[in-house]
């Protein structure tokens, strides 16, 4: 039993590493974001609103476990 409660632990750290991750890569992309225009800007919005689904994606893991 010790093995599958540090299983779940190393994935609860795990879990919480990626979604503090993915909050400094969201906001960095908010402040491209707001630096940018012209073309790029379109494929910048579409970076964060992919960033913004992994950051929801990441929450209903952690609602899971």
């Amino acid at each position: 039993m010790l093995g599958i409660e540090i299983l779940s632990d190393v994935r609860h750290e795990t879990i919480e590493e990626l979604s503090g991750l993915l909050f400094v890569v969201q906001d960095m992309g908010s402040r491209l974001a707001s630096e940018t225009h012209g073309d790029a800007y379109a494929l910048i919005r579409e970076l964060n609103n992919l960033l913004h689904q992994a950051r929801a994606t990441i929450t209903l893991i952690k609602q899971d476990i």
